[in-house]
């Protein structure tokens, strides 16, 4: 009896290490923009992740949300800059990390006045009714894949045969998204998809997130844009898929 006893104890006490955030520690060191330019932040980060792509960082505004890309400066500090400017004087700095194969939500800072939003707004903001419209039950990627409509009317730009995307080698899979997304007329996400479609020999390991640097991607026909037309799914699919390598 004493044997199982000592036995749930040790399990319950790696199970609570496994589910304790690893990011102990964020915070905007420094702001390096102005309202109307493009994001760029100095942070201040402690975290006992070994691999920098399970912490992931947004810039969220009233247009929308940016995954932002992230340069470690030092062992505390990141630069992290996007390419949309920023419009909301509220807009916020999120920070995620993957833990339990999903990712949570660990920080949200205020850019324009340094400090942290409060647990009260942040729950505000999560408890705020989502329209009727928006208020959908979470689905697995296979049930969003079977459902997903194809919107043509979001897609304003026919896609030329045979085309290619530039590439410089250096770019991260969302930047390229972002650009395309204009070109194609739906959004980042959907071009993400499309863009992962059209190019399965272009990542590694089969992984979204394993965008080659040697790639020559080619342009996605107008039935696989047409296919990841619905933003909303085509978010949900995406972070279905976005896992760490």
């Amino acid at each position: 009896m004493k044997k199982i006893i000592i036995l749930a104890l040790v399990t319950l006490a790696l199970f609570s290490t496994t589910v304790i955030a690893e990011v102990s520690h964020v915070s905007i060191n420094q702001r390096l923009f102005e309202l109307g330019g493009y994001p760029k932040l100095k942070v201040n980060i402690v975290s006992s992740h070994k691999n920098p792509n399970k912490v992931q960082f947004f810039l969220r505004q009233s247009v929308g949300e940016e995954r932002l890309v992230a340069k470690s400066l030092n062992s505390f500090s990141l630069l992290v800059s996007g390419v949309e400017d920023v419009v909301d004087n509220e807009a916020v700095l999120v920070v995620k990390e993957h833990r339990i194969n999903r990712w949570r939500e660990v920080s949200v800072l205020s850019i324009f006045d340094g400090g942290s939003v409060s647990s009260q707004a942040v729950e505000e903001i999560a408890s705020t009714p989502l329209p009727v419209n928006a208020q959908q039950p979470v689905k697995s990627s296979k049930e969003i894949a079977s459902t997903r409509t194809a919107s043509t009317a979001m897609v304003t730009v026919k896609v030329k045969d045979n085309c290619n995307i530039d590439f410089n080698g250096s770019e991260t899979l969302w930047r390229i998204g972002l650009r395309q997304s204009n070109v194609w007329g739906i959004s980042t996400y959907g071009a993400m998809l499309a863009i992962f479609d059209a190019n399965p020999r272009a990542f590694r390991k089969d992984s979204i997130n394993g965008l080659r640097a040697d790639a020559q991607l080619q342009c996605p026909s107008q039935a696989t844009l047409d296919q990841y037309s619905d933003a909303v799914a085509a978010e949900e699919l995406y972070d279905s898929m976005d896992q760490p390598l």
